[in-house]
């Protein structure tokens, strides 16, 4: 599949959300957040996780190049909430890799599902959550699509609004990843992001990324800055730019840009997403 094609296949998966959106009538979108207006806000960071438990379906498209070659990212992430308090995410990637020195592959990555539950859950003030996610090596090791092993990924994240009308949001997670096969090497993840809406729904955001091998190697530091806006109701924009500031001599990737839909549904019961 050349780069035209996974294009295609992108912009196609796109248009697919919309005839599952056409099946919620237009009543529903009183029942879903809207970031226009004051705060508090439930805003997606294009990297680090949301504390807040909810019902989307996010479609993510990425490029990024690094020294061993360009890479084209798609990702779709189906969170699902079962109870106000606990929802089920699904993360299913796609990879088209064009490496300096070898052939093109194109396919399936390493498919992950998890559970999130929200220990504190007061979504005016605080949001406290944790879960895991399970890494499944659905992706093929010899073409470099995926891991070649499972792995566990618990997490801990959080969600804060702060300042005037709370239209500031502090959000932050850490995640380990620990493979559950073989002397692979375990590592931390922690991310904040810092985003503020304003009263037309637009979103600046500002993340700050470090990537940490509990081996004693040396950590990997990034930035991106981003911005979502909400276009129609229940329905989300986003661009994202994520750079290294600090790492190891020959990271995998020298930058990586990163567009985006987010589709928000009601939560159990119909009420709001406040």
């Amino acid at each position: 599949m050349d780069t035209r094609a996974f294009a295609l296949c992108a912009v196609g998966a796109c248009l697919a959300v919309g005839p599952l959106a056409a099946q919620h009538a237009d009543h529903e979108h009183a029942d879903v957040h809207s970031h226009r207006g004051p705060g508090p806000h439930f805003i997606d960071a294009f990297f680090t996780e949301n504390a807040y438990v909810e019902r989307k379906i996010r479609p993510d498209f990425a490029f990024a190049t690094g020294p061993e070659g360009d890479r084209l990212l798609g990702n779709l992430e189906v969170e699902w909430a079962l109870f106000p308090p606990l929802s089920l995410i699904v993360h299913a990637p796609f990879q088209h890799l064009r490496p300096d020195a070898g052939d093109t592959q194109t396919g399936i990555g390493d498919v992950s599902v998890g559970a999130k539950y929200a220990l504190v859950n007061d979504r005016a003030r605080f949001i406290l959550a944790i879960g895991s996610d399970v890494a499944l090596p659905t992706g093929d090791e010899a073409r470099g699509l995926g891991a070649g092993h499972a792995a566990l990924a618990p997490f801990l994240l959080a969600w804060l609004p702060l300042g005037p009308e709370r239209r500031f949001l502090l959000q932050a997670g850490g995640h380990l990843e620990l493979p559950l096969a073989g002397d692979e090497p375990e590592h931390a993840e922690v991310g904040a992001a810092i985003s503020w809406t304003s009263p037309v729904g637009l979103s600046p955001i500002l993340e700050g990324l470090v990537e940490v091998p509990l081996d004693g190697g040396s950590a990997s530091w990034f930035v991106a800055p981003e911005t979502r806006w909400e276009f129609l109701p229940a329905w989300e924009a986003g661009a994202a730019l994520r750079v290294p500031v600090a790492g190891p001599e020959g990271d995998e990737e020298d930058w990586r840009i990163v567009v985006g839909l987010i589709r928000h549904f009601a939560l159990p019961g119909g009420s709001a997403r406040h």
